[in-house]
């Protein structure tokens, strides 16, 4: 039986850096899927873009496309070894926001978890900004805010779409990398052991 867990995390929360700390402690090998990762090689082979900042811009009907085609491939990856999802649960384009996945996409995958990371929109900000690395949209701490709003919005559709449970994690400057990490360390742990 596939099993994944899904993390999301608006772009500068800090998503990626407390997953791959945590896989380093993780009491069972998980296979980290950055899910955009393969919805751009699915995307560059169809020659739709050069550049990853240039998916959220593709018609909305063609990313949907992408990303029933990156959930398939998803499974058939957890049907031989536990995946651990680093996604968005929503995505910011110039028409609005978009779901990072659709019933189809959700239903297709069906993630045991769902872990939200979080901060405070003043510190998402600010991650942002020190990361230049990215060609990122600039946004105002209230729509920072509606966006995490939002996510925790998506994430109770995919449970419900899905019987996940939902985690959220928070990770602030002042609380510390490490506790984040460590709070990461024990979903994956009792996924396993949910799993076994």
């Amino acid at each position: 039986m596939p099993f994944v867990v899904m993390i999301t995390g608006i772009p500068g929360v800090g998503k990626s850096t407390i997953t791959r700390l945590a896989l380093q402690k993780v009491n069972i090998k998980f296979r980290l899927v950055n899910f955009g990762d393969l919805m751009f090689e699915e995307a560059v082979e169809s020659g739709l873009v050069h550049h990853r900042d240039e998916m959220r811009k593709l018609d909305p009907m063609i990313q949907k496309e992408l990303q029933l085609k990156a959930a398939r491939k998803i499974v058939g990856i957890a049907r031989k070894e536990p995946v651990l999802l680093d996604t968005h649960a929503t995505i910011r384009t110039p028409m609005g926001y978009l779901l990072g996945f659709p019933r189809e996409v959700i239903e297709t995958i069906r993630p045991n978890f769902v872990v939200i990371i979080e901060a405070t929109p003043s510190e998402i900000l600010g991650r942002r900004l020190r990361d230049l690395k990215r060609d990122r949209d600039v946004e105002t701490e209230e729509q920072i805010e509606r966006h995490q709003d939002l996510n925790r919005a998506a994430a109770i559709s995919y449970a419900m779409h899905s019987d996940a449970l939902i985690k959220v994690i928070e990770n602030h400057e002042d609380k510390g990398l490490e506790e984040a990490v460590n709070e990461l360390v024990g979903v994956l742990n009792l996924a396993v052991r949910e799993y076994d």
